[in-house]
């Protein structure tokens, strides 16, 4: 896919979008949210972009959906453990740096900072560091819930991979 193409196709997405966060299905809305897109991704460059294709674009579009509950109920659970943590001073905490391989043998730096923003997002935790590509330390207020965080990395990974088409 050229790089005209994929701008436009991008934009257009966005531009859909747009008109849906904001309620207001105009063409007016679509030309708002397609011309931002398109200056966006003219200004940031499309060096480390997804691959779209036609064929892909429902898999890829079902694991947006999926990746986005999954996130939005790790957020939700994890608000709830720092909540409760906080209200009652007594529950031990332990917290410290985790460091959790990135598990992503073609190195994107898109994938390794969406994964590295989806870990930030979730109460409790924050990527503070990478090491390169390979390794990515993770601040956790308590060290012993960051047990599976190599487990959570590999499944988030193979999600990212499947929305931006890498797998």
């Amino acid at each position: 896919m050229g790089r005209l193409t994929y701008i436009l196709a991008v934009s257009a997405l966005f531009g859909i979008t747009w008109m849906l966060i904001t309620a207001r299905l105009t063409l007016e809305s679509f030309g708002v949210g397609f011309l931002i897109s398109a200056l966006i991704i003219l200004l940031v460059g499309t060096r480390d972009t997804a691959t779209m294709q036609p064929a892909r674009l429902p898999r890829q579009a079902i694991s947006l959906i999926l990746y986005t509950l999954k996130s939005f109920v790790d957020i939700t659970v994890a608000s709830f453990d720092v909540a409760r943590r906080v209200l009652h001073p007594k529950l031990p905490l332990k917290p410290g740096i985790v460091a959790i391989p990135t598990q992503d043998a073609q190195q994107s730096e898109t994938i390794a900072a969406l994964s590295a923003h989806a870990i930030t997002i979730t109460p409790g935790q924050l990527a503070v560091d990478f090491d390169g590509a390979k390794t990515m330390y993770i601040h956790c207020l308590d060290i012993d819930s960051a047990q599976d965080s190599a487990q959570e990395q590999a499944k988030r990974l193979k999600a990212l991979r499947a929305i931006l088409g890498k797998d």
